[in-house]
């Protein structure tokens, strides 16, 4: 079986590992230009802001909604971020104001600029619970966000030597990304969200942040999936400090089944990162077997003895990968081990602060 691509991506938040698209159809053939946007579908209108970090790019959405406008995440806290929403603001919005901001979840390219865009406007945020706490531990450098937390429970995972020195020089804090409201309004999972006289839904999904929202409106036949559902590269599921034992694998996966069995094949997907796409259950299938892949490797090295993560780097992903991108590969690579471990196929070992993972005998 062919190992992993190294990750994509360096957001909190991203992709660590690329898998194949499936069949798909991809019906624009470019992105947007800086501070401006591309129409899909009538009255939703899909905007392109850059990151600073290797994933480049995210997606953010701009929905006509009556006698205003409503926004689908915000983009990293960066200056050159705001110029551009206030070029598409100044291009798009008509004259009507911006009355509704959507935040899908915590990370930083999606809520980054979610204070400055409630100040400009008079708003706070519409998110779910589990999101906007996590975003308030997460400015605190909860122990899952702290750095250095990171580093000692990596270091106990099997990190170490050189990946241990590049992991050290490039850790960021949340907050360098991120201002966040006051207060929000919540959403939750079947709530259904009046957008331009029209019902979106939302789905919650789990595994990539603790309560993902994403939103269905099947008269649009469109599905703004944030980072649950991405072509081309897949989403980042990682183990945090503050939850080693977890399954977000698990929850994922589940996740990507909701969204074949309850979206229909014809639906028009628009990603946070990459281009939109149609084929939504061929794209699951491709996910679904690329981890297959990966827990198949991680119990053929089982099977010679107990496995660190951080010995497994090399196994999962190919090329080198900087000290932003090893943060993700660890989280990935115990993500996926910890799924083996609540699948009875391996069981978790602890002694002297080492952290090994071992065949179930």
């Amino acid at each position: 079986m062919r190992a992993a691509r190294h990750p994509a991506a360096a957001a909190k938040a991203h992709p660590a590992m690329s898998a194949p698209s499936g069949t798909l159809e991809v019906p624009f053939t470019e992105y947007p230009a800086a501070g401006a946007t591309i129409e899909v579908a009538p009255g939703v209108h899909w905007l392109s802001t850059p990151l600073p970090f290797r994933l480049r790019a995210i997606n953010l959405w701009l929905l006509a909604d009556g006698d205003g406008w409503t926004i689908v995440d915000c983009g990293y806290s960066r200056p050159e971020v705001r110029e551009q929403w206030e070029q598409v603001w100044a291009a798009t919005l008509g004259g009507r104001p911006v009355t509704r901001l959507i935040v899908t979840h915590y990370h930083p390219d999606h809520a980054g600029n979610s204070a400055w865009i409630c100040e400009r406007w008079n708003l706070r945020p519409w998110m779910t619970q589990a999101e906007w706490l996590t975003a308030n531990l997460a400015l605190r450098d909860r122990p899952g966000a702290d750095p250095d937390a990171r580093l000692a429970f990596f270091v106990a995972n099997g990190l170490a030597g050189e990946n241990l020195d590049l992991f050290r020089q490039r850790t960021t804090h949340y907050a360098d990304g991120v201002r966040l409201a006051a207060s929000f309004r919540r959403i939750a999972d079947g709530e259904l969200l009046h957008i331009g006289g029209r019902p979106w839904r939302v789905i919650v999904g789990r595994g990539h942040s603790p309560e993902h929202a994403s939103l269905h409106c099947a008269e649009l036949g469109l599905f703004i999936a944030g980072d649950q559902l991405l072509p081309e590269i897949t989403t980042n599921v990682s183990i945090w400090p503050d939850e080693p034992e977890a399954d977000p694998l698990g929850q994922f996966l589940d996740s990507l089944r909701r969204f074949a069995r309850e979206l229909p094949p014809a639906t028009l997907v628009l990603p946070s990162h990459r281009r939109p796409f149609r084929g939504v259950q061929a794209r699951v299938a491709a996910i679904e077997e690329h981890h297959r892949e990966r827990l198949d490797l991680l119990l053929a090295q089982a099977a010679h003895g107990p496995l660190s993560a951080g010995a497994m780097l090399p196994v999962l992903f190919r090329g080198a990968l900087d000290g932003h991108q090893l943060g993700f590969a660890m989280g990935e690579a115990l993500a996926h081990l910890n799924h083996l471990v609540h699948a009875g196929r391996l069981r978790r070992l602890t002694h002297d602060h080492e952290i090994r993972y071992a065949l179930v005998e």
